[in-house]
């Protein structure tokens, strides 16, 4: 693939990872030995993107030392307030860029080259300010619902922490990957307001402000609800190791 000039990817991995015993970073911790963070920076390295940005903060030395032979650029989250203000860490370097910015989570490391293609083309062919990634899980516990209207137009999504028994009800999830227009997304930032219940900067607010501006939003389903698997606790490290087991892992293999 050629050099993307025009395509930039931000990767947060700033977390504590609390219910992973948060005493190292998370996305540093190897499944069947391999960073997390590995992964993921071997499927976005296929773009050939203008610059692949990761934000760091918890330990984040020991990204480094992981990532020390990789090609990426860091900025540092200062405190932890939340996956909006994390994104927003990277608008000086990202000042003068004018294209697509694609985030992904540092702890979701199996989302594929094809999913993210299509993600990609979604958003350009309908001029797009936002699209985003969702899933269709039996069981959605802990996770952002996405929210329509009755024409089945998005809306917004909302955090499972926030949402009413209706809202929990729902079964289209929010999987972390979202692409934005770069001259859109960083103003939009500026308008999100801290959560009540953390105090934090939801990106996933930004969903909802981009629809009251009437500003074009589209999704992209997964028709591989696993490869969304977010790495939050020791049973999800297990589900994670069980993925590569199962199939995952020809994908995995380096030569």
């Amino acid at each position: 693939m050629g050099n993307c000039e025009n395509l930039v990817f931000v990767i947060l991995a700033a977390g504590m990872g609390k219910r992973l015993g948060g005493e190292n970073q998370k996305t540093v911790k190897k499944i069947l030995g391999k960073p997390i963070l590995k992964y993921l920076l071997e499927t976005v390295k296929k773009f050939n993107p203008f610059k692949i940005i990761v934000v760091v903060g918890f330990k984040k030395e020991e990204i480094f030392k992981e990532l020390k032979e990789e090609n990426v650029e860091y900025v540092e989250q200062k405190e932890l307030k939340g996956t909006g203000d994390a994104v927003l860490c990277s608008e000086n370097i990202l000042r003068d860029f004018n294209g697509d910015i694609v985030v992904l989570n540092g702890d979701t490391p199996f989302i594929s080259e094809k999913t993210i293609k299509n993600l990609i083309r979604i958003h350009r062919e309908n001029g797009n300010t936002c699209s985003f990634l969702t899933a269709i899980l039996d069981n959605p516990m802990g996770l952002g619902r996405v929210l329509r209207n009755d024409k089945g137009n998005v809306i917004g999504i909302v955090e499972e922490l926030n949402a009413n028994e209706e809202q929990k009800l729902i079964k289209e999830v929010n999987a972390g990957v979202y692409i934005f227009n770069s001259k859109e997304l960083f103003p939009a930032l500026k308008k999100i307001k801290p959560d009540p219940i953390k105090n934090e900067y939801y990106l996933t607010d930004l969903i909802k402000i981009f629809y009251l501006e009437n500003k074009k939003i589209s999704t992209y389903t997964t028709d591989d609800p696993d490869e969304t698997i977010g790495i939050n606790t020791p049973s999800d490290l297990k589900k994670a190791k069980e993925f590569l087991k199962k199939g995952g892992i020809k994908k995995w293999i380096v030569a």
